[in-house]
C-alpha cells in the first residue's frame, strides 16, 4: 500500500492502543512504525529485479518484526523514560503497527513475504488497489482529528477509533467483493465452456 496510508494506519493504531495514556506520542511512534518496513526500498540490492522482488521481503517478515519489536520499544523508552510504566502497551503498539502494515500489503496484488525466511510463496490476497482513497481517507481523517482536537477530551481518540473501524469494515467488504467477482467470473467461464487452470482477480484504481 502507499506510504501515506501505511503511516496513517500505524498512527491510528498507535492512538487506539496508547493514545489515552501517552498522548500524541502514541500517534507519532505508531506512524514511524507504520513507515519502517517500507524503508527497505532505500537499500540497493544490485539490480531492478532484486530491488522489486525483495521489497516486502525480510522487512515484512512476521518473524523479523516480532524479534525487532522489543528493540524498538527499548529505543522508545530511552526517548520517553517517563512512560516506562506503559511498557506492555508500547509492545502492543509497535507490534500491531508492524503487523497491520504487513497485512495491509497482503491485501494488494504485489505479494508480501510474511513468512521469510521460510521457502513459501508471497502472500497476495489482491482485494485492494495499491492506492485506495476509500480506505485511506477515513483512516487519515481519524488521525487528523487526534492532531487538531484538544487532548483534554477524548473526542479525538473516539473519532480515530471510529474511523479505524470504518476502514477495517471496508477491508472486509473488499474481501466479500472479491469472492463475489470470482464467483461470477467462474460461472461465466463455465457457461462459455472455457477451461482454466487458475483465476486471478485484482481491483483497479476505479
Amino acid at each position: 500500500m502507499d506510504t501515506v496510508t501505511q503511516i496513517g494506519l500505524g498512527a491510528a493504531v498507535g492512538e487506539a492502543v496508547l493514545g489515552r495514556q501517552v498522548g500524541r506520542r502514541a500517534l507519532l511512534w505508531g506512524g514511524i512504525c507504520g513507515l519502517l518496513p517500507d524503508l527497505d526500498v532505500l537499500v540497493p540490492l544490485g539490480d531492478a529485479v532484486r530491488n522489486f522482488t525483495y521489497h516486502r521481503g525480510p522487512s515484512h517478515s512476521l518473524f523479523v518484526l516480532a524479534a525487532f519489536t522489543p528493540l524498538m520499544v527499548y529505543w522508545i523508552l530511552k526517548v520517553h523514560p517517563q512512560t516506562v510504566l506503559h511498557r506492555t502497551r508500547w509492545m502492543w503498539l509497535v507490534f500491531l503497527a508492524f503487523v497491520t502494515h504487513v497485512l495491509l500489503d497482503c491485501l494488494t496484488v504485489y505479494g508480501t513475504q510474511i513468512f521469510w525466511p521460510l521457502p513459501t510463496p508471497p502472500v497476495m490476497w489482491s482485494t485492494l488497489f495499491i492506492i485506495d482513497p476509500a480506505y485511506s481517507l477515513p483512516l487519515l481523517s481519524g488521525v487528523l482529528a487526534v492532531i487538531i482536537m484538544s487532548r483534554k477530551t477524548t473526542r479525538g481518540h473516539t473519532v480515530n477509533t471510529a474511523c479505524l473501524a470504518i476502514s477495517t469494515v471496508y477491508h472486509f467488504w473488499s474481501i466479500g467483493a472479491k469472492i463475489h467477482v470470482e464467483s461470477v467470473a467462474r460461472e461465466s467461464l463455465r457457461r462459455q465452456g472455457i477451461g482454466y487452470s487458475a483465476l486471478l482477480t485484482t481491483p483497479t484504481a476505479f
